[in-house]
């Protein structure tokens, strides 16, 4: 047991002053973000333009 520790209790720093809980919590809320973005609508447009693609390859074979 450290120092802090011992001013503390004994008890360990709660997760808002642990670094790596402090990452994974930044992460988790930009992955949110990002996948409650909207699509543009360029890259649906090429989605749908491989799809068309990807038909006609599919009905040649």
């Amino acid at each position: 047991m450290n120092s802090v520790d011992k001013k503390r209790g004994g008890k360990r720093s709660p997760a808002s002053e642990d670094p790596n809980a402090q990452i994974a919590m930044k992460l988790r809320a930009f992955y949110h973000q990002v996948q409650d973005e909207a699509l543009p609508q360029r890259f649906l447009d090429l989605l749908e333009k491989l799809d068309a693609v990807e038909s006609r390859v599919q009905r040649a074979e």
